[in-house]
């Protein structure tokens, strides 16, 4: 959210474009990665059939459409 609000400014070079760049990429990078390891994570622990308590399964399901939705996006 923080990296769309920099992009939307007007001009968000002039606040420091180090920060400013840093947090882009962050924030559009970063994610894909994290997720994909979250949920590689939680696929992992489905094979050895661990339970994932305190983890609602529709938290799940969302994030996986998540990974998907920034997968392809990734691709394009």
């Amino acid at each position: 959210m923080l990296a769309l609000a920099i992009l939307w400014l007007k001009h968000p070079e002039k606040s420091d474009p180090g920060i400013s760049s840093l947090i882009i990429v962050m924030g559009f990078f970063l994610a894909i990665v994290l997720n994909i390891v979250v949920n590689l994570w939680l696929f992992i622990l489905r094979i050895y059939k661990k339970r994932t308590e305190g983890i609602p399964r529709s938290l799940i399901i969302i994030n996986g459409g998540f990974m998907a939705i920034q997968l392809i996006l990734l691709i394009k």
